[in-house]
């Protein structure tokens, strides 16, 4: 049991390493503070299990540091790959993409990234967990369960508020092109009808011309009838954009802080997302 807790002393922990590195990484290069990760508070889980699955799976292999290297190397590419594919089939979203790079495999694990991957595993097996290990020895069992009881709770809340604000986007971008659809079906009904009516009246104004004075009235009813059809279809597309603003107003602030955490991100949904606002 107490090595459970420290386990999960563990992850807490590099996930905030992680936070830290990333986040001063990107802000280095975007110049300016940047909160990177999914989550809202200062972690970065993909870090606290990626630094577990090295601490299990490559613990025994700690002296020999050939095979911490190629351990390295094999199980957290595997990781990288396997995150990757999760989080586009669950989010329709790429959130890194190594196609650009040699040895690439679809774009998730890269060659030179595989091998920083060995490097790591050495540095982290030799000279990082050691540190952290003998940090987290200088608590009592009851001081660490307070500590992940409290981090984790923090850590879970936070987890399940972003996965349903991701959700909220994917919802609202399938929202918006509903009602990109509505716009264009009501314009096209719009200027259908308008030719057809235009088409009737002037038929029948070369049909007869004797008959014009005598169906002047009843065509004038017609026209302040189609006239009120044609406003109503005026209406109906604007209320619509309105809306469209509306969300997508909404979605900007949503999307901008993902953008600013994931610059490389690619997705196709946000893609159309951002070129229908500017032909807009």
């Amino acid at each position: 049991m107490q090595e459970s807790y420290t386990i999960i002393a563990y992850f807490i922990i590099y996930s905030f390493i992680g936070w830290i590195l990333e986040s001063t990484y990107k802000s280095i290069l975007q110049k300016k503070l940047i909160n990177s990760g999914f989550l809202h508070g200062p972690f970065c889980p993909i870090y606290g299990y990626g630094a577990m699955i090295m601490y299990l799976s490559l613990r025994n292999v700690t002296n020999n540091i050939f095979l911490l290297f190629a351990f390295g190397v094999i199980v957290l590419s595997l990781f990288e790959y396997l995150v990757g594919w999760f989080l586009e089939v669950t989010f329709k979203t790429k959130y890194w993409d190594y196609s650009n790079r040699k040895f690439n495999i679809q774009g998730r694990v890269c060659l030179r990234n595989s091998l920083y991957w060995g490097f790591l595993g050495i540095v982290f097996m030799r000279i990082i967990h050691p540190l952290v290990e003998k940090t987290i020895g200088l608590f009592t069992q009851t001081g660490t369960i307070i500590f992940i009881s409290i981090l984790g709770t923090i850590i879970i809340t936070d987890t399940i508020i972003t996965v349903i604000g991701l959700i909220k986007i994917n919802i609202k971008l399938d929202k918006l092109e509903e009602i990109r659809k509505d716009i264009k079906e009501k314009a096209e009904e719009f200027n259908r009808r308008r030719i057809e009516s235009l088409e009737k009246i002037n038929s029948k104004r070369i049909a007869s011309i004797d008959k014009i004075n005598k169906l002047r009235l009843q065509q004038n009813e017609k026209i302040i009838n189609r006239i009120k059809e044609i406003r109503n279809g005026i209406t109906s597309v604007e209320d619509l954009k309105k809306k469209q603003e509306e969300v997508q107003v909404k979605l900007e602030k949503r999307i901008s802080r993902l953008r600013k955490a994931f610059p490389n991100m690619n997705s196709q949904k946000l893609t159309n997302f951002f070129n229908n606002i500017k032909k807009s």
